[in-house]
């Protein structure tokens, strides 16, 4: 399970969300009587970094799991921190952090939102060890009321802003860091001009946006069939589903449905708003729909609200997008088509995709309310990585602090595999996953 244990203890942060949350957590911990380590990797992560003792990794990575297993021994590390569990230096984190009884605990933006973060030990999405089998979400008792009580607002300028920041420390310490491997692009000058184009590209968009959703909401409701997509380099679509790209899932939909839909249903694709600046799928999806001679019956949008399309909507088709556990919300069926922890008999169609189309199964509302009870209570926190640290941080402190208390209870909540670092081929695991 990891060595928790109820006495202050050493933690250590990897990489975090971009900005100070780190930093910022770290303190936290400090503050609490822990003794707290940073290991950075890149120019961006020295320019946030924060805590009791920070070392720069800038070996290559080859090296890096011999380097960090040195380290967590001779520090003694009850618990490793870090956000993006199918990260390289992650990956190969992961099960030497097992094998040694190191808790391995992950960040993820909420599965929730708004107002909420996920932190889960071992994993989050479809690597979570969560117990969500039927027989014990049919026996979690819903609580009165299971919300976030602190709401949080919009975070896009500070994402903006720390982005920008962390690219540009990223590039100007790249001498100092050459062997690190990056999850993703990583240039300052065409994060910036995303980061513009995006911001142009939410407004330029407002007049067709508006027209679908008057399409959407009053001619086509009850009769179409929501695609939201996922940024183009989401490690959940990478790792977690048979797609190679976004635009081969748009091309599996677009041929499902002009198979096996009815011919006066119609399909929206949404595009991803923190996608916006970097991708455009207008043209390929225009195409698409002219040489399935589906013309008029596939749409394309940015910025309408989602929950002003559920009450209209037929069903949501996804890869595997938190989106779902939203659309379930309202009750809207949903399609996975990656793999995704929230995939579950009840709650999700389990047929194909193509029966989907025809006769989408509907949500079980009470298992619903007992799944959403569930990860709300066992995996959420409120709060941002992008605003209100203080309670963020605190609350975040506090939630690990509950998990050490209560080893046992851990091993309940979770379902516990053994894993094993001896396993581990460096040349198995990708470079490049976000």
């Amino acid at each position: 399970m990891g060595r928790f244990s109820v006495h202050k203890s050493s933690v250590l942060f990897l990489q975090g969300p971009l900005g100070p949350f780190f930093r910022e957590l770290a303190g936290a911990f400090s503050r609490a009587g822990y003794c707290t380590h940073k290991i950075n990797f890149n120019g961006g992560d020295r320019f946030y970094a924060g805590a009791d003792k920070v070392v720069d990794y800038q070996g290559e990575p080859d090296n890096w799991l011999a380097f960090l297993q040195e380290y967590l021994m001779e520090h003694s590390i009850d618990a490793v921190f870090l956000l993006g569990d199918c990260r390289y230096y992650h990956r190969i984190a992961k099960p030497l952090c097992d094998s040694l009884g190191v808790a391995f605990m992950v960040f993820e933006e909420g599965y929730l939102r708004p107002n909420t973060i996920t932190l889960e030990t071992h994993g989050v999405n479809a690597l979570s060890r969560l117990d969500l089998s039927i027989k014990t979400l049919r026996e979690t008792i819903v609580q009165p009321t299971e919300e976030a009580p602190v709401t949080i607002g919009s975070t896009i300028f500070a994402r903006a802003v720390y982005a920008s920041l962390y690219y540009w420390a990223g590039y100007f310490g790249h001498g100092q860091f050459a062997h690190y491997r990056h999850h993703r692009a990583s240039n300052p000058v065409r994060e910036g001009y995303c980061w513009i184009r995006g911001f142009a590209r939410k407004w330029l968009v407002k007049p067709a946006d508006y027209r679908i959703k008057r399409k959407l909401t009053k001619t086509f409701s009850q009769r179409f069939f929501l695609v939201p997509l996922q940024v183009h380099d989401d490690s959940q679509k990478i790792y977690h589903s048979n797609f190679n790209s976004v635009e081969s899932f748009i091309s599996e939909v677009i041929e499902s449905f002009r198979s096996y839909a009815a011919p006066d249903q119609v399909l929206c694709f949404k595009h991803h708003p923190m996608d916006r600046g970097y991708t455009h799928y207008g043209d390929f999806i225009r195409e698409k729909a002219r040489r399935t001679g589906l013309q008029g019956r596939v749409l394309y949008c940015h910025d309408v609200s989602l929950p002003d399309l559920y009450d209209h909507a037929a069903g949501v088709v996804t890869v595997n997008s938190t989106v779902g556990v939203s659309a379930m919300l309202h009750s809207v069926p949903v399609k996975v088509m990656g793999r995704a922890m929230y995939d579950i008999e009840g709650l999700t169609h389990q047929g194909s995709l193509a029966s989907f189309w025809q006769a989408p199964q509907p949500v079980d509302r009470q298992l619903f309310k007992q799944f959403h009870s569930r990860l709300f209570q066992k995996t959420q926190i409120n709060g941002s990585f992008f605003k209100l640290p203080d309670l963020t941080c605190n609350n975040a402190v506090a939630f690990y602090e509950q998990l050490a208390g209560q080893p046992a209870a851990v091993s309940a909540i979770y379902k516990m595999t053994p894993h094993s670092c001896n396993n581990i081929e460096v040349d198995d695991l990708p470079l490049n996953a976000a």
